[in-house]
């Protein structure tokens, strides 16, 4: 019998088990995927924030684009009841370089404005100094949108009817842009054709159109108010301001309506008529008014009607102008001097710079023999005054200062002081 031999094998320990390997979804994500990932979601990011940004732009656009459709429609319908025979511009508008001033519009003779910025030119009609429709408004902000309003009054050739000045379009153009926004400001046409009732447009609509679209506006004609002679109005300013000027918006309006009838009721009108002021019942003791003047410097004109009794049919009286000047001259500076003695009398002869106003009427010359209660010496529009006082004087002061026809007043010149005995 064989003797069993024993198990020699090393024991290597328990086998261990074989595992599958992990599956993609198993390992996680690896630096070079993440980095991957957040690029792809940054350009993502990227394109949503930039399609905001254009989406809040185009909202921003399209309410711009409404305000100022709404204040081009109630700037046509101011003028609906103005006298058809007196629209016209107050003033008449220059050719403008700058491609978004609708002044670009009008021809290089400044006869012409092109009335859909596509070569359709019809003749202009101004009125300098009397036309009740104000070429150019100051801009105004409405929310966030800033808007210029233009005016233009021009004449319109129907083919139907003999001749060439028919009837009138008054074209209103706004231009508009959002305060935050910027850019190149957008401008919005809108136009109607006013009539003098005796003149049919046919059934051609008026088109009115902007820098992109074109919209249509049902045409119209102006209630044209008859004039009347039987009276006259004017305005007149608070001293010292010469006939014809105002240095405030605050103005006398002095009524003669004698000849008019009886229980005469008055209207003022800062707009051609398009909004009317208060009834004024005019009497033999009741002849003034006060009346605001709309603000901003320059030509202002008031319309007037005038009815008899509260149902009365309104006439128009003729309109009156007044300029409105609120603004100083510059000072006159500066102020020199030479003096000369002969005897005990000393002769100081004055010499200042030009001071600048549009209506700058002179210059007023102070004295003072105390250097703190001055006098008028005299007034002069030339630049040069002399005066010839006794040397022995303790001191004496003078200053200059420039007024205009409003009665504004400009500040005064350096002071010019001279000492006792001096000579030089």
């Amino acid at each position: 019998m064989r003797a069993v031999q024993p198990d020699r094998r090393r024991r290597l320990g328990p086998v261990p088990r074989l595992r599958a390997p992990k599956s993609c979804d198993e390992r996680g994500i690896s630096l070079v995927e993440l980095v991957v990932a957040m690029a792809v979601l940054g350009i993502i990011m990227s394109g949503l924030a930039l399609s905001l940004s254009v989406d809040f732009k185009s909202v921003a656009l399209v309410r711009s684009r409404q305000v100022a459709e709404g204040v081009a429609n109630r700037r046509l319908e101011e003028f609906r009841d103005v006298d058809y025979a007196a629209l016209a511009l107050l003033s008449a508008p220059a050719k403008s370089a700058d491609s978004t001033n609708p002044d670009s519009f009008v021809s290089s003779n400044g006869l012409q404005y092109d009335v859909t910025g596509t070569g359709q030119n019809e003749d202009l009609i101004v009125a300098v100094g009397t036309g009740p429709v104000i070429h150019i408004e100051p801009a105004f902000t409405v929310g966030t949108t800033v808007l210029d309003i233009y005016r233009y009054v021009t004449w319109v050739d129907i083919a139907s009817v003999p001749g060439t000045h028919d009837v009138k379009r008054l074209s209103v153009v706004v231009r508009y842009h959002t305060s935050t926004g910027g850019g190149t400001p957008r401008m919005l046409r809108e136009s109607v054709l006013l009539t003098p009732g005796t003149v049919s447009t046919g059934a051609s609509a008026v088109t009115t159109t902007t820098t992109t679209t074109t919209t249509t506006l049902p045409p119209t004609t102006t209630t044209t108010l008859a004039g009347t002679t039987c009276g006259t109005f004017a305005l007149s300013a608070a001293s010292p301001a010469t006939a014809g000027f105002s240095a405030t918006t605050t103005v006398t309006i002095t009524m003669s309506l004698a000849s008019c009838g009886t229980s005469v009721i008055v209207n003022f009108s800062n707009n051609g008529g398009g909004t009317w002021g208060p009834d004024f019942a005019y009497s033999s003791s009741a002849k003034t008014t006060s009346w605001t003047l709309s603000t901003g410097d320059g030509v202002k004109t008031v319309s007037a009607r005038l009815r008899n009794g509260a149902t009365g049919v309104p006439k128009l009286l003729a309109s009156q102008t007044i300029t409105l000047d609120t603004t100083a001259p510059t000072a006159p500076n500066p102020l020199t001097y030479s003096a000369s003695c002969s005897g005990s009398n000393r002769t100081v002869v004055l010499a200042w710079s030009t001071a600048f106003d549009a209506n700058l009427v002179g210059y007023r010359v102070y004295r003072s023999t105390d250097g703190v209660t001055y006098s008028l010496l005299s007034t002069t529009t030339t630049r040069t005054a002399s005066n010839t006082h006794s040397k022995t004087l303790a001191s004496v002061s003078f200053y200059v200062t420039a007024y205009d026809s409003a009665g504004n007043t400009s500040n005064a010149t350096n002071t010019i002081i001279l000492g006792q005995n001096q000579c030089s």
